[in-house]
């Protein structure tokens, strides 16, 4: 159990350490005078040491146990000292006061331990309660979406259909991703089983008509402790983007399904050997493991697989998925295991926990700012866009981990103010060897719901001597679709000051092409992963052709981020794209590179 998680009172640090320094003092003191006053008064103050003793336990956990076994345990040695060498009967009733309250202390604390853990387990159960219901409401609110066509079966040799999902199958759909659920799937199996033992009753060579076909079964490694991390709202447009990834990944003819939460099943009929569907499925995973990447920066996830195959494994639909999740044990993604993952820095951790990690990340310098350049169609330096970073004993913590860490312990303002201070700061000593290049500072719509934000934006301004007009704030997309009632008049008033407003991650999970007329926008920031399928996916250049010209007939300028390679540039500097970040124009670099890099 965690150290602070077993209190019942207390919880705050300041208060804790507050009484139990009093506690302490309070208990030294009374002894100190036992020694002093006389016979009577010392089986007073006996008592109300015993008394004292049982409020630390009590109120202070088990710290506070330790701390008054030890006190009684040095009380007893005085009282029994005193005994031996003066032979004062009255020492020998007061030591064995004082063992008496360590056993009962001892007792206490045990009983005090099983009620904390108990509690624990009791408020656990209540937020895993409340997780089921915020799913259910949600799958409810999502199950209005209409029926799609999804493509998942070749119909002869070599023909490649699709099936329009109707009426009466649309309630087999997930309704988050518009996949086919666990029971379209399990029917569709369960049909295929059917169909061919009927074949093989048919033919008078049973074997040689048994068609075989492979589940596999593939997975989001610990995604419940994510979600708790990132949120709900967060972890459904991760799943949608997974969904994505492993449909594009999979071969036409399969069935992909969304099982439950992160987890998929891909139905596989082409008879591969052993060892290409081992390589699809690493295929699979490593498509998968993208949805949580982009730009420069990538969530350290783990995405397991596993499959089982017709009629070997079995007869059964149900019993195949099942053999299936049990063989995806101890199969994680190549990629998967070659990333240090620094995102469990937070597990079991209080709010006063978490707070006291982030305080010595800023004071050690473990978390830190790096810049990426930002080019023109040209190649020309335009500026560049600052990330925040969090290494801790050589290990990354990725920055969707530590910023809904700090987002839920209200650590947000302190980290914000720390991002814009030095991402200023750096702006304004490369403006002495370029005063035309920007930056680019990420903000969320918490920092933009602070009181007195604008206030504090302009103090910082102000205090790093830059120029307001090479500044960029870049507001995630994700806020116009639950924020925007709540920030707008601070984003005009933003934008009054002669800053510059930048729509980021445009393309992540909705779009919000309708709520960009709504606000100030002068940037428009491609995602990552919208752009990377640039070259393999006429519909993503269709929509990214449109998205550039609706943008510039508004005067809106449009960068694209995440660009890997030469092709994506050349296609999007077709498209009369105006700025471009990515790894193949250059990566992020710490702030002595910069004058160096600038001056080359």
């Amino acid at each position: 159990m965690d150290r602070k998680t077993d209190r019942i009172f207390f919880k705050s640090g300041a208060s804790y350490m507050t009484v139990l320094i009093a506690g302490v003092f309070l208990f030294l003191s009374l002894c100190a005078l036992q020694l002093m006053v006389s016979t009577i008064t010392k089986f007073f103050i006996g008592v109300s040491l015993m008394l004292l003793s049982f409020m630390l336990n009590v109120f202070l956990g088990k710290l506070g146990f330790y701390i008054s076994f030890v006190l009684n345990f040095m009380q007893c040695l005085i009282h029994t000292y005193e005994y031996l060498k003066f032979g004062n009967q009255n020492a020998a009733f007061l030591a064995a006061m004082a063992f008496t309250t360590m056993m009962v202390n001892l007792l206490m604390q045990y009983y005090i331990t099983r009620v904390a853990a108990k509690i624990t387990r009791i408020a656990k159960e209540q937020r895993e309660e409340r997780g089921r219901r915020i799913n259910k409401e949600l799958e409810e609110e999502m199950f209005k979406r209409t029926s799609l066509i999804v493509s998942h079966e070749r119909s002869g040799s070599s023909t490649e259909v699709t099936e329009a999902i109707g009426r009466n199958i649309a309630s087999s759909l997930d309704p988050l991703t518009t996949l086919p659920s666990r029971d379209m799937i399990t029917e569709r199996i369960s049909r295929l089983i059917a169909d061919d033992i009927n074949a093989q009753r048919e033919s008078r060579v049973p074997d040689s008509e048994c068609s075989p076909f492979t589940v596999i079964y593939l997975a989001l490694d610990n995604s419940e402790m994510i979600t708790r991390r990132i949120g709900h709202n967060s972890m459904d447009l991760f799943i949608q983007n997974m969904a994505h990834k492993i449909r594009e990944a999979a071969d036409p003819s399969d069935m992909v399904a969304r099982i439950v939460d992160s987890d998929f099943l891909i139905l596989e009929r082409r008879k591969l050997p052993l060892k290409d569907l081992n390589k699809y499925a690493d295929k699979l995973t490593r498509e998968a493991s993208r949805a949580f990447e982009a730009g420069s920066d990538s969530m350290n996830v783990n995405i397991s697989y596993g499959f089982a195959m017709y009629p070997q494994d079995s007869r059964n639909a149900s019993e195949l998925i099942t053999k299936a999740e049990e063989a995806m044990i101890g199969t994680p993604s190549s990629k998967s295991e070659q990333m240090l993952s620094g995102d469990n820095i937070f597990d079991g951790m209080t709010k006063d926990d978490i707070t006291a990690v982030f305080d010595n990340a800023i004071r050690n310098g473990d978390i830190y700012m790096v810049y990426q350049p930002c080019y023109s169609s040209e190649r020309e330096l335009l500026g560049f866009e600052a990330f925040m970073r969090f290494e801790k004993d050589d290990v990354f913590v990725s920055p969707q981990v530590f910023i809904a860490a700090a987002e839920n312990t209200g650590y947000m303002r302190r980290i914000g103010k720390f991002s814009m201070l030095e991402s200023l700061n750096t702006l304004s000593e490369i403006n002495k060897i370029n005063p035309k290049l920007t930056m680019s500072v990420n903000i969320s719509a918490n920092q933009l719901k602070e009181e007195n934000f604008v206030r504090s934006f302009m103090s910082t301004v102000a205090a790093s001597d830059c120029d307001i007009k090479n500044i960029i704030l870049d507001l995630p997309e994700e806020s116009l679709i639950t924020e925007l009632s709540g920030i707008r008049s601070v984003i005009e008033e933003l934008a009054g000051t002669g800053v510059r407003i930048a729509l980021d991650n445009f393309g992540r999970g909705y779009s919000s092409f309708n709520a960009i007329p709504l606000l100030p926008v002068s940037v428009l920031k491609l995602d990552g992963n919208f752009t990377s399928d640039l070259a393999n996916n006429s519909d993503v250049r269709i929509l990214t052709a449109s998205a550039i010209d609706l943008m510039h007939d508004t005067d809106i300028r449009v960068c694209a981020t995440g660009v890997g390679e030469e092709i994506q540039f050349e296609i999007l500097s077709g498209y009369g794209c105006d700025a471009f970040q990515g790894k193949f124009l250059g990566s992020v670099m710490r702030n002595d590179a910069l004058k160096d890099f600038i001056s080359k």
